[in-house]
C-alpha cells in the first residue's frame, strides 16, 4: 500500500481548523504515502498526474464533492478504470452520502491513521465496489461535457434544494431538516393565509419546474415540465434518515426520476418521499433504467452533480459508468 492524500486548504472545514492541516496529516502518514495541497482544479490535476499510478489508495480530504473531482481527474490521467487506485472519502464535506453508503467511518485524521496502520501491516482494508453514472453532454457554447458521478439532480426539487441548503451557515443533517421544515411551513402558510405570510419563499423556489425534453430508455416522458429530474447510480442517505435513489440499491441498477406533479402532491407524499425516496404521479416516471436523455427547453440546465453545481448545460445523457473501489475504513 502507498497512500496519496489530497487536502484543499481553501475548503470551508479546513479554513476553520487552526494549525497546519497538511503538516499534521504528513506526520500521520510518514513514509507510507504523500500529502499534497490543491487549491484549484488545475492543482488537483497536476497532483493526480504525479501520484498515478504509484499510489494504491487515493484519499480525498472532504465529502462527495471532493471525491467527485478526485475520480474525474483520475479518469483524465488513466483511461482504464481497472487501473484506478482505490478511493477513500473522509466524511469531511457538506454532503458525505457516498462515504456513508460505503460504510466509511470517522473523520480524516482517524481514516488516515487507519490506512497508515494497514499499510504498515501490509493488510489493505476491505473494499466495496460502487456503481457510477457516466454523463455525456453539451454546453450552451457547443463544448462537450463529460463527468462520472454517483448522483445527479438535473432540475426540479432536488436541484433547487441545494440553493437553500447551501444558504445555511452549517452544512449538516440539521441544515437538511431545517430546509425541509421551512419549505413545508412556507407552503402551508401560503395556503392558509395567501399574501399575508412574511416567511421566505422557500416553497415557491423549490417547486418551480425545470423545462426539458426527457427520454428514459427511448420513451419520452409525457411532460416538458419537471418538478422531478434526478438520476442515481447508488442509493444514498443525506441528513440521517432521508433517502435518495432506493431503486439503485442493488449493484448494476440505475434509478431515474422525471416528470411533473403538483406541489400539493409532493407535500402530501413528503414523509414517504424522504424516508423511501420515491414519489408517485400520473406524469411521473420513477423507474430503473439504462439511459436517460435530458434536452434543455427554454434555458440551459444548471445540474447538481455529486453536490457540485455546473452551469450552461443544454443536453445530458446519463448511463452506467465504471465501477469504483472504495476502501471501507472504520467499517
Amino acid at each position: 500500500m502507498y497512500l496519496g492524500v489530497i487536502v484543499n486548504p481553501l475548503a470551508r472545514r479546513n479554513r476553520a481548523v487552526a494549525g497546519d492541516r497538511s503538516a499534521e496529516l504528513r506526520q500521520i502518514v510518514g513514509p507510507w504515502g504523500e500529502v499534497h495541497e490543491t487549491a484549484s482544479v488545475e492543482d488537483l490535476r497536476g497532483v493526480v498526474q504525479q501520484l498515478n499510478p504509484r499510489v494504491s489508495h487515493l484519499v480525498g480530504d472532504g465529502g462527495d464533492g471532493a471525491l467527485h473531482w478526485l475520480v474525474n481527474e483520475t479518469w483524465q490521467c488513466i483511461a482504464d478504470p481497472e487501473r484506478w487506485p482505490t478511493f477513500v472519502p473522509t466524511n469531511g464535506g457538506s454532503v458525505n452520502a457516498v462515504a456513508r453508503k460505503a460504510r466509511v467511518r470517522g473523520r480524516a485524521d482517524a481514516i488516515v491513521r487507519a490506512l497508515t496502520a494497514a499499510a504498515q501491516a501490509d493488510r489493505p482494508p476491505p473494499e466495496m465496489c460502487l456503481d457510477t453514472l457516466e454523463l455525456e453532454g453539451e454546453t450552451a457554447d457547443g463544448a462537450a461535457f463529460h463527468r462520472v458521478c454517483f448522483g445527479l439532480a438535473a432540475g426540479g426539487v432536488g436541484n433547487r434544494f441545494y440553493d437553500k441548503y447551501y444558504a445555511n451557515p452549517d452544512h449538516n443533517r440539521t441544515a437538511v431538516a431545517r430546509t425541509i421544515a421551512r419549505t413545508f411551513g412556507d407552503y402551508v402558510a401560503s395556503k392558509v393565509a395567501p399574501g399575508r405570510s412574511n416567511r421566505s419563499d422557500y416553497a415557491s423556489h423549490l417547486f418551480t419546474p425545470t423545462h426539458a425534453r426527457v427520454l428514459i430508455d427511448g420513451e419520452e416522458v409525457p411532460t416538458r415540465m419537471h418538478r422531478l429530474l434526478h438520476a442515481g447510480a447508488i442509493d444514498l442517505r443525506i441528513g440521517g434518515p432521508f433517502r435518495l435513489f432506493p431503486k439503485a440499491s442493488e449493484l448494476g441498477a440505475l434509478h431515474f426520476q422525471a416528470g411533473e406533479t403538483s406541489p400539493s402532491r409532493i407535500i402530501a407524499q413528503l414523509p414517504a418521499a424522504l424516508t423511501k425516496g420515491t414519489i408517485r404521479g400520473a406524469r411521473v416516471r420513477d423507474v430503473n433504467g439504462k439511459e436517460m436523455i435530458i434536452e434543455a427547453d427554454q434555458e440551459p440546465l444548471s445540474p447538481i452533480i455529486d453536490g457540485e453545481r455546473f452551469v450552461g448545460i443544454v443536453r445530458l445523457v446519463a448511463s452506467a459508468g465504471p465501477r469504483i473501489r472504495i476502501a471501507q475504513v472504520g467499517a
